[in-house]
């Protein structure tokens, strides 16, 4: 069997996530597996008529299965594995891949990696493959005995469909855009944003198009001038390497190489109100936008953008795209951010838009205004607890400066640290051994889950005009 091998990690054979590829091919000598080192060689794939990417889309066509081997960086795959699945849609490859297995292997640290694995399996039903699953991985299940045999298992089962002809299904639909042409109507009557300071970030330049009149509203809907700042025309040497060497004090290594920490330091630290305007590129935003994503992860697991609000300016399908929808909502809440609204171009009325985007500009500032940031779900709360268990545990040494700041900010809010809680819990266990306590206890429970409740209730008064 012949087997292509797409790897995306930026560190070539020292990928983690490779090994468990390298695993594979050691139980199963008997295919060829040819590999290629897409984020480690992500410039020279880019490069227009190059050998390289030539050579890994010959691959493809003699392949009989692709395995997508790849970390999970913020949410998501790589920039550069993301750069490297837009040439394949925009220089029309996409029909050499139809018709092939394939099938997904990733690692890391379980934070939001179902996000990555709906993403590449998406991209896959795009590329009209047959997919025959996912294998998301804990970085460090291959130095265990259970994770090798469950590796194992899943290699033989993708082996054995491929080899049997199997048959599998799409799991979503093509992509349906809009191609309705947004035209702004009569300007907005401006929202006073104060003292706030407000930053539209873009990932390049929109002029002329649904984005870039939607640009235009917004930033005409505050009365004090805004701040545009568009990625494409800062000066970024390159993506995130995974080289981990910010870790120990948030150092990145392109510091003073590159305008990209100055620029996450000046203008979106001290932003209050962030805007991020992007048009979606294969089932997500473009590789300009993940690299803003991936770069901003010098700041390790720290919630840089505590306390801000955000707004979305998406032209595209946002509401057939789950991973897009997901990682934006986990990148926001997991650092305490609250994201205000999300305005698209899907609906196909100017006027609509119009109102959409002069609601979000008011209700962006007043909620600045208020402070306000709508509790954590899940996404939150689970993902604050994923961050804060890896640091606290394992990867402690690796960042360091993560665990300053966890401690110094009582980030490791760890239950059996709650003495009240366990004491009373410990109280009631004794009382509830006692078979009549038990049950008075059983009848009293309704009622005094909700007395505290009341109390706040009944003792607050009507605010005073």
């Amino acid at each position: 069997m012949n087997i292509t091998v797409l790897s995306g990690s930026p560190k070539g054979k020292d990928s983690v996530t490779l090994q468990s590829v390298n695993y594979i091919s050691k139980l199963f000598p008997e295919h060829t597996y040819d590999v290629f080192h897409i984020g480690q060689t992500i410039n020279a794939l880019m490069e227009e008529n190059g050998d390289a990417f030539d050579a890994v889309m010959a691959s493809v066509t003699q392949a009989d299965l692709i395995i997508w081997a790849t970390p999970v960086y913020t949410c998501l795959v790589p920039a550069q594995y993301k750069r490297f699945i837009e040439k394949v849609f925009a220089d029309g490859k996409a029909p050499l891949f139809k018709g092939k297995y394939a099938a997904v292997i990733s690692t890391s640290i379980n934070f939001f990696d179902n996000y990555a694995v709906d993403y590449l399996r998406a991209i896959n039903d795009d590329l009209d493959t047959l997919f025959t699953g996912s294998y998301s991985a804990d970085s460090y299940d291959l130095l265990k005995e259970e994770g090798q045999i469950r590796l194992a298992q899943f290699a033989a089962q993708t082996f054995e469909d491929v080899t049997s002809g199997a048959m599998f299904g799409k799991r979503t639909y093509p992509l349906s855009y809009s191609w309705h042409v947004y035209e702004s109507g009569p300007a907005p009557e401006p929202v006073d944003s104060g003292p706030l300071k407000v930053l539209l970030i873009q990932d390049e330049n929109y002029d002329g198009t649904n984005l870039g009149r939607m640009v235009d509203r917004c930033t005409q809907g505050f009365k004090a001038d805004i701040e545009v700042v568009t990625l494409s025309e800062l000066n970024v040497k390159g993506d995130c390497l995974g080289c981990i060497q910010c870790g120990f004090d948030h150092a990145c290594i392109y510091e003073g190489k590159d305008d990209f920490i100055d620029f996450a330091r000046e203008k979106v630290a001290p932003a209050d109100i962030l805007i991020l305007a992007g048009e979606i590129k294969d089932r997500w935003l473009s590789s300009t936008w993940k690299q803003f994503f991936d770069r901003s992860f010098f700041q390790n697991h720290v919630p840089a953008l505590k306390g801000k609000q955000v707004g979305l300016l998406l032209s595209g399908p946002l509401t057939q795209m789950v991973a897009l929808k997901g990682t934006l909502d986990a990148i926001v809440e997991w650092q305490g951010a609250h994201l205000a609204d999300t305005v698209t171009d899907e609906v196909e009325r100017s006027g609509f838009i119009d109102s959409r985007i002069d609601t979000m500009v008011r209700r962006i500032t007043a909620f600045a205004e208020r402070g306000y940031v709508r509790p954590a779900t899940f996404v939150g709360i689970g993902g604050r607890k994923v961050f804060r268990d890896d640091v606290w545990g394992r990867h402690r040494f690796v960042f360091q400066a993560d665990h300053a700041y966890y401690e110094a900010n009582g980030l490791y809010d760890f239950p059996h640290d709650d003495a009240d809680a366990m004491k009373m819990s410990e109280d009631m266990i004794k009382l509830t051994q006692d078979p009549d306590m038990r049950q008075a206890i059983r009848k009293m429970l309704k009622k005094e889950m909700v007395k505290p409740h009341k109390g706040i209730v009944e003792k607050t008064d009507a605010p005073n005009d």
